[in-house]
């Protein structure tokens, strides 16, 4: 089963994630049972020129926007959940840079993309923190110094680090003279003072993305490398146009596709079991296509809205952080009911070690903890509903971005 695609350009897209996750499920078992980085899945990435899927296409990238992108990570997490949400990291942000460059003309952006789009660039996010609200605040401290700033802390869930260039971190610098405010900055990987710590990440889910702890002391941080800042607890606007505005659709679809190939390999079961008219297996069946078409009309609304502007245009700050994170809960929640229907399907052949299902059963249970957190979310979103204030908000730089190019939408 596929979504319907009417774009062209899409089509190629999702024809390419196809193939690449036929064989990257080949080798999930593996990966997961070595708790290994698939570095190979990379490589083919690279090769296949799927890494630059949100690059301009006059940058020399594919020219895909968000909706697409929640698309076709959705296939390629069929195949492979640690590989796809290695990629989504990168993926979100050479698409948030992109529209950035559209809108502003920055040339340290252009450069990057091209970067990019030549396979010399991946980009990772190291922002998590034990004990600190997602992004709104860090125990990482920025200290000034002459040409930028010193940044010493430790962060968790780099996913990614194995084979980043280039990371997104933050840091709170305390004496600006606005008050605390947050650094968000990227900086290169082997910059003077950052250390993956090898063997931190042991966990049932997720095994191969190998989500390191990243250690950070007296990382020089040039001025220039400074991102965006703003104070400390607060809504960030800038951030909802970009980080959250990109990462929280294309979150709930990996998380989707992982439930999406499970379901995928079920009815495959069922038909060659002949099961096909028990009236259970057919209410389950039907419970699962309803819970996939939700997930991907809320997230494919999202896209649209996110890049219609439509979430700072009509919302507030708060409005439009609590529908990004409605769309994550929603496509994260579905992913976990699908795949437990699944189960009660196939039955215990399902809970065989290293099987499809025994995989997609842990891997789908991250997507509830994965930031925003179902606990988190509940609380933006039923704060939003009451008209309730959860932080102070700051309303984005740029009232519009700017939308893509009429070539990368339908080329």
């Amino acid at each position: 089963m596929r979504p319907l695609i009417p774009q062209p350009a899409r089509q190629r897209y999702a024809a390419m994630a196809e193939e690449l996750a036929a064989a990257f499920r080949e080798r999930a078992e593996e990966y997961d049972r070595k708790a290994e980085f698939p570095h190979r899945n990379i490589d083919d990435l690279l090769d296949a020129g799927y890494l630059r899927l949100t690059v301009p296409r006059e940058l020399g990238g594919l020219g895909g926007g968000l909706a697409d992108m929640a698309v076709t990570q959705e296939r390629l997490a069929t195949g492979c959940a640690s590989t796809a949400l290695t990629v989504n990291m990168h993926l979100s942000m050479a698409g948030q840079m992109a529209r950035a460059w559209r809108t502003t003309g920055d040339e340290r952006a252009r450069r990057m993309l091209t970067d990019i789009a030549d396979g010399r660039v991946i980009l990772m996010g190291a922002t998590a923190e034990p004990g600190h609200a997602l992004v709104r605040s860090t125990g990482a401290k920025a200290l000034k110094v002459e040409g930028g700033y010193l940044v010493t802390g430790d962060k968790t869930f780099g996913t990614g680090s194995a084979v980043m260039t280039h990371m997104t971190s933050m840091a709170v610098y305390r004496e600006h003279p606005e008050g605390p405010h947050v650094l968000v900055f990227r900086i290169p990987a082997d910059s003077p003072g950052v250390r993956v710590l090898e063997g931190t990440w042991d966990t049932s889910a997720l095994r191969a993305t190998r989500s390191e702890n990243i250690e950070l002391r007296d990382v020089m941080v040039p001025e220039e490398s400074v991102l965006t800042s703003f104070p400390l607890g607060s809504l960030d606007g800038s951030l909802l146009q970009t980080l959250w505005g990109w990462a929280m659709p294309t979150f709930a679809a990996v998380y989707l596709g992982v439930a999406v190939g499970a379901f995928e390999q079920c009815v495959r079961d069922v038909q060659n079991r002949g099961w096909e008219q028990r009236p259970y297996v057919r209410a389950l069946i039907s419970e699962c296509e309803v819970l996939i078409e939700t997930s991907r009309a809320v997230i494919e609304r999202t896209a649209r809205e996110v890049m219609g502007n439509a979430l700072w245009d009509s919302m507030s700050v708060q409005q439009g952080m609590a529908r990004v994170v409605l769309a994550k809960t929603v496509g994260t929640n579905n992913a976990v009911e699908i795949v437990d229907r699944v189960i009660r399907i196939i039955g215990t052949p399902a809970l065989r070690p290293g099987s499809p299902y025994e995989r997609a059963h842990r891997d789908v249970r991250a997507g509830t903890m994965h930031p925003y957190s179902n606990s988190d979310a509940c609380d933006l979103i039923a704060a939003t509903a009451f008209g309730a204030e959860v932080a102070p908000a700051r309303p984005p730089r740029l009232t519009r971005l700017a939308e893509p190019a009429a070539d990368d939408r339908n080329p």
